[in-house]
């Protein structure tokens, strides 16, 4: 991990752990990331609106 106050660059990072943009790897995982951002979402949802 990086110190504190120090540059991190996000990309960098991304294109090592999924592969670069527009690989399927990368693709595959911002599909995957959006799902459970989208779940989470609704999951918030359902408990303001006291379902869950």
């Amino acid at each position: 991990m990086s110190k504190k106050n120090e540059i991190y660059d996000v990309s960098a990072e991304l294109a090592r752990e999924f592969g670069e943009v527009g690989t399927q790897s990368r693709e595959e995982a911002t599909a995957k990331a959006w799902e459970e951002y989208n779940a989470q979402i609704l999951l918030d949802a359902r408990k303001n609106a006291r379902l869950t």
